[in-house]
């Protein structure tokens, strides 16, 4: 799949849109990868055109080659490979998209485990913290950076971190997160060129290092 940012961009919401919602949620399939690879992919794309650069963006969909492909062209030129990770699916987040899809509702916290006899989910609601989050979201956010580091890529690649979180937004939001990331060892010192955090969630977008 490959195009101009915001063809590529219209692309995938109209792939999105045809998807019925349970097929949006599940851990495979064609909803996993748009909602983990090809919706980040493009929202970045995005990010990056300016007036003035013309930004074509490619999606290699599971070949074995990087995640994308961006050329940016015009004033400023330059073109990378793109790595993508999806910071979710970690503890009890997998049981609860599994909920969700299965269900319609899940609570977004309090305790939830697979019954042992039955083997359906279990939930119950709890009060948090209002920023319980933060905390969930940079561990799993630099688990995944730490996986990606551990392996060579070419020169240049950038590194996409998608994740989902409804409560996450706004500069406080984000201010919280890099604080976070920066006691858990940071990201800088990589073979990354850049690196953007992207949540998918309320399409917000910011470059870590």
């Amino acid at each position: 799949m490959k195009d101009s940012a915001y063809s590529f961009a219209a692309a995938v919401d109209r792939l999105i849109g045809d998807l019925k919602n349970e097929d949006f949620h599940r851990k495979i399939g064609r909803g996993k990868q748009l909602r983990e690879e090809l919706f980040p992919l493009s929202r970045l794309a995005l990010f990056l055109k300016l007036p003035g650069l013309e930004v074509e963006v490619e999606a290699f969909e599971n070949s074995g080659l990087p995640d994308g492909y961006i050329r940016i062209t015009g004033f400023r030129e330059r073109e990378f490979e793109v790595q993508i990770a999806y910071a979710g699916y970690e503890g009890e987040d997998a049981l609860r998209a599994e909920l969700l899809v299965s269900q319609g509702f899940a609570p977004g916290a309090g305790a939830i485990r697979r019954s042992k006899e039955e083997g359906h989910i279990v939930a119950t609601m709890a009060a948090v913290d209002h920023d319980e989050h933060i905390g969930r979201m940079s561990k799993a956010i630099m688990n995944q950076f730490r996986k990606k580091a551990s392996k060579p890529y070419i020169q240049g690649t950038v590194l996409l971190v998608a994740f989902e979180e409804i409560k996450f937004y706004g500069r406080l939001a984000w201010s919280s997160l890099f604080s976070a990331i920066a006691e858990a060892g940071g990201m800088a010192g990589s073979q990354f060129g850049e690196i953007y955090l992207f949540n998918g969630a309320t399409n917000e977008i910011q470059r870590a290092a």
